[in-house]
């Protein structure tokens, strides 16, 4: 049975002692959430969604991060360029900056300054130096939560809540004459990801007054890679000793009831690289048919396959790592069951394995109880794709490689790319949920894991590499993870080949394009938790009539032909030919919901082109929403030759349990606020209700 109210699961959880099973009463954002590790497997309130951001190159190609067309947003009315615009309640989890190199802004000016104005303040909260920021040289924000490389990239970690809206600026007499003048410049780059929960989540806006320990915890984490983060105050520990002849398996843990494990510490002897690539571990969770996991202890632990030969390596994140020198691999992801768990080992190898001994700790439901059908289970899958390669962009079976498809519920946690020939600037591409838009679009697969030209061996807690950005490479989206209600479709887009240098790999043809994606997750066992339950087809007046459309201020109508977001190796990608509307006042309709429904998605397709920042108010039968339907697209990017521009843009918005919850049908009106052409426009809607 579905719980009744939208936030329950979530109050229905955790903090963790030996002595007490406390329950929070709301949705942790900040700090906070990123020190209890031990949510990581509990679902996100309906509605709570990953977002990115970004400059990217809206026609597809492999564009230079032009600074006036893509890098910003707007200019405000303080002549300051923004770049980031977002309502919330949200966090901004992740920074990421490549401007310092090249002909980068940050290269032509050292004076440049980054704002941060948090809900409707004209004032803003931080306001220093870009360069010297991501140097962490300003307090708070500073090491392990910031990283610059030189005048290449920096990262930034440490994470800003905001209530209604959070602002970022960059502001420079250079900016300001760049824009009087017209003055474009390339090599400027950007991702800053964050996560936006449903309207009334209690999230407080950012303020350098209100250090909590919360920090202080996560520092000491981060600071402390190979320790277990967690508290293992009530673990019960779990230890056993076992030797395998090749062929051979054994049961490392085998429990019956309810509980989680909290750490699995595995000591493997002889450590080599027959042994390390060659023998599996595989769980297994209560009733589930399949092991949730069953891979070669490299995979399970970070360290890749075969032909990448990092076995006699040391690699140590927040949540998974191994050293060679101390033969140990160790995982603190928190794994939970309630009726059964075991944990095996097979020796797939050509050598005898003559000790291997399991440490596995794990809490009792008494210690920590999570709530059963809001919780995933800790899964991992291991996806490899080819593809016969090219000097150019033509000529590949498919624009992208697949790193990794699944159905249901659940949301991704963590990503190992290994690669060989594969060049660095195809960009990220993650479907959520059967949009034809990428919710998550990236600028580079080396900016997508942190990194930037090419990106180095870089070991920190939550991202880096054992070779490079695209070999060895790896990321833990600790706290902006990728949630999806129905499916998830990650790709990294193909460019070109380039079998040379710290691209290739050994044992893969250079003739080929090589990747393997390892994927850490969970998922709940009960399948999507979002259901289409209507649809209108704008400018059908079959679907227009069923549904009392009804349109004020019409601009325009007319029928389109044209694509979606493009690969480089496909010009035009999903074509689509349809009919709508445009409107400066107001348009409205009815749709029809499941009756115990938990919230509200609206997705809707737009022309996006020349049509920049868009502003809608929405109404629920009369009910004016607290967000408004705000549209970010990259209209002002220049047409290259004959590739697809702007296009068809699939935007999505969230309407909370409060205005839906009990209802089969409600009525819904899309005002016009703002825009470049002064008029919105809509093609299709679709309606869909967690359930």
């Amino acid at each position: 049975m579905k719980l009744s109210h939208t936030f329950l699961f979530l109050l229905c959880f955790l903090t963790c002692t030996a002595q007490k099973n406390t329950l929070d009463s709301y949705v942790p954002a900040g700090f906070e959430a990123m020190a209890k590790l031990e949510r990581l497997p509990v679902m996100y309130p309906p509605g709570t969604k990953k977002n990115r951001c970004i400059t990217y190159d809206a026609t597809g190609g492999n564009g230079f991060g032009l600074f006036l067309s893509m890098f910003k947003k707007y200019v405000d009315e303080k002549g300051e360029i923004v770049f980031f615009d977002a309502y919330g309640p949200g966090c901004l989890y992740r920074e990421q900056m490549n401007i310092w190199s090249g002909k980068g802004v940050g290269v032509k000016s050292k004076s440049i300054r980054i704002k941060y104005y948090f809900d409707d303040e004209t004032t803003p909260r931080i306001d220093v130096p870009v360069f010297e920021y991501f140097g962490g040289e300003h307090s708070p924000v500073t090491e392990p939560f910031t990283f610059r490389k030189d005048l290449q990239f920096g990262v930034v970690y440490y994470p800003f809540g905001f209530e209604k809206r959070l602002r970022i600026t960059l502001s420079d007499t250079l900016l300001t004459r760049m824009v009087k003048d017209n003055l474009e410049t390339t090599c400027n780059w950007f991702q800053f990801d964050y996560l936006t929960y449903p309207a009334g989540t209690k999230v407080k806006s950012w303020d350098s007054a209100t250090a909590t320990t919360y920090e202080a915890t996560v520092r000491k984490q981060w600071d402390s890679l190979g320790q277990n983060p967690k508290s293992t105050a009530g673990d019960r520990v779990d230890e056993k000793n076992i030797s395998l002849r090749p062929g051979e398996q054994a049961v490392l843990f085998d429990h019956k009831g309810e509980g989680s494990i909290t750490a699995l510490q595995l000591d493997l002897d002889p450590f080599t690289a027959e042994t390390f690539y060659n023998t599996s571990i595989r769980i297994q969770w209560d009733d589930m048919p399949l092991p949730a996991v069953d891979l070669p202890l490299s995979y399970f632990f970070g360290g890749g396959g075969v032909k990448d030969n990092h076995w006699d390596d040391t690699f140590a994140s927040l949540l998974h790592g191994y050293d060679s020198k101390t033969r140990t691999g160790y995982s603190y992801w928190p794994m939970p069951f309630w009726k059964r768990a075991t944990v095996s080992i097979v020796n797939n190898s050509n050598e005898n394995i003559s000790n291997l001994t399991g440490k596995i700790s794990w809490k009792p439901s008494s210690v920590i109880k999570y709530p059963q059908k809001e919780t995933g289970y800790f899964m991992m899958k291991l996806t490899r794709d080819t593809s016969p390669g090219g000097q150019s962009a033509s000529g590949f079976a498919k624009p992208y490689a697949s790193a990794f498809y699944e159905k249901g519920h659940g949301h991704v946690l963590a990503i190992n790319m290994w690669s060989g020939n594969f060049y660095e600037d195809g960009d990220e591409f993650t479907y959520v949920d059967g949009s034809n838009t990428p919710q998550i679009h990236g600028d580079g697969t080396e900016d997508d894991f942190n990194q930037g030209w090419l990106g180095a061996r870089y070991q920190k807690a939550i991202w880096g590499a054992l070779e490079n950005g695209v070999k060895g490479s790896y990321r833990i989206h600790l706290n902006e993870p990728y949630i999806y209600y129905d499916q998830i479709d990650m790709r990294f887009e193909y460019t070109r080949q380039i079998a040379q240098g710290k691209r290739k790999r050994p044992g893969t043809d250079d003739s080929n394009i090589e990747t393997e994606f390892s994927v850490w997750y969970y998922q709940t066992p009960f399948g999507p938790a979002i259901l289409l339950t209507d649809s209108i087809d704008i400018g059908s007046p079959q679907s227009e009539q069923a549904h009392a459309y009804k349109i004020e201020g019409q601009t325009g109508g007319n029928t389109l032909t044209q694509g979606y977001d493009s690969y480089e190796s496909d010009n035009n990608y999903r074509i689509v030919t349809d009919n709508g509307r445009s409107f400066d006042k107001y348009c409205e309709f009815d749709v029809n919901l499941l009756k115990d429904n938990r919230g509200v998605r609206l997705r809707r397709r737009i022309d996006r082109t020349g049509n920049g920042i868009q502003t809608a108010s929405i109404y629920v039968d009369g009910k004016k929403l607290p967000v408004p339907w705000r549209i970010t697209s990259y209209s002002e990017q220049p047409v290259t030759k004959d590739r697809a521009f702007d296009g068809w843009f699939d935007s999505e918005y969230e309407i909370p349990a409060g205005f839906t919850k009990g209802r089969k049908k409600v009525r819904v009106r899309v005002e016009y606020v703002q825009s470049i052409k002064n008029e919105l426009n809509s093609y299709y809607y679709w309606v869909f209700c967690y359930q």
